[in-house]
């Protein structure tokens, strides 16, 4: 990742590091000395292992110890997700001193049962194909009616407050970036509030709208992969949106080598149907007018609704 123009461009390093790749910003950023105090915090935790400490008692302290091991293990040691996952359940194993053999989920599980002894809220599991838990204090429950291209529906929305960890783009980005939401199918979308102002689009579309698209999704296609998932709800920002480019961001995230990043095999979904409809070069799709790429990402939206019922619900081409 070279320095091409002699100017730092942060979005360049967060397109690798929504990837994964952490060497690759890590060598950008040694490019530029005004930035030698972010280069020099990549290199204190990720080369010399001096660890983020976090104002919780010391036994939940080992555990984010446990999960900061981890992400040096993945992001910066490259190890395989298996043996890094294999690594992370081993440690845990051993700080609960229970078998070494136990599945992972149980495993962190008990890690997660630990900080709601402490009055904390939990999610473990992976996103976008790494583990890495959130962990929050407070919650408060709204309602939004929110419109989708199939019609509008009330929504219940978590307002997550408080936050110890957002999981591991988080902690690469130093807090600069993260996941601003999710839905766990149950209908209800949960929102990392400290992320957004409510009032606006960032909030009303990419996360509202992008939930709701993955909560309808969830609840009419049973089983829906999440690159399927990504897809429709990533077309739905495209197709509210009018106030960011956001196309232009999904064009520098788009990647076809990871199966397990939903959101990067989206994204590179969205390209090549932008290509094929424009019969242009991804090149050349940076700056599209607005109104050009609602349109195509309205057709490309209704192209994915009979797919997604032939695929899922075996309806009739």
């Amino acid at each position: 990742m070279s320095n091409m123009d002699n100017t730092f461009d942060w979005n360049l390093c967060l397109a690798y590091l929504k990837k994964g790749d952490l060497r690759s910003p890590m060598e950008y950023l040694a490019q530029f000395p005004e930035h030698a105090d972010l280069y020099q915090k990549y290199v204190s935790i990720f080369q010399q292992e001096k660890y983020l400490s976090y104002d919780i008692d010391s036994g939940l302290q080992d555990i984010l110890l446990i999960y900061q091991k981890y992400y040096r293990d993945a992001f910066y040691l490259e190890q395989s997700a298996e043996d890094a996952a294999g690594r992370l359940r081993a440690r845990l194993a051993d700080l609960f001193q229970t078998d070494p053999a136990a599945p992972l989920d149980e495993l962190e599980e008990r890690a997660a049962d630990t900080f709601r002894s402490h009055s904390m809220y939990v999610l473990t599991g992976r996103t976008n194909g790494y583990y890495g838990p959130y962990i929050w204090r407070y919650e408060e429950l709204k309602h939004y009616a929110v419109e989708l291209p199939d019609g509008v529906q009330e929504y219940a929305v978590k307002l997550l407050d408080g936050f110890v960890m957002e999981s591991w783009l988080n902690y690469l980005t130093f807090g600069m970036s993260g996941t601003g939401g999710w839905s766990n199918g149950d209908g209800l979308i949960h929102c990392v509030k400290h992320n957004y102002d409510l009032d606006s689009e960032s909030f009303q579309v990419s996360l509202l709208k992008h939930e709701a698209q993955h909560a309808a999704d969830q609840s009419r296609y049973p089983g829906m992969s999440p690159e399927d998932l990504e897809y429709r709800a990533k077309l739905v920002e495209l197709i509210y949106s009018e106030k960011r480019l956001l196309l232009d961001r999904f064009l520098m995230e788009a990647d076809a080598t990871s199966a397990s990043n939903g959101h990067g095999l989206a994204a590179e979904r969205i390209t090549r149907g932008f290509e094929a409809r424009l019969n242009k070069d991804r090149k050349k799709l940076a700056g599209l007018p607005v109104q050009e790429v609602q349109m195509v990402s309205f057709a490309l939206f209704q192209e994915s609704t009979g797919e997604m019922g032939r695929k899922y619900l075996g309806s009739p081409a």
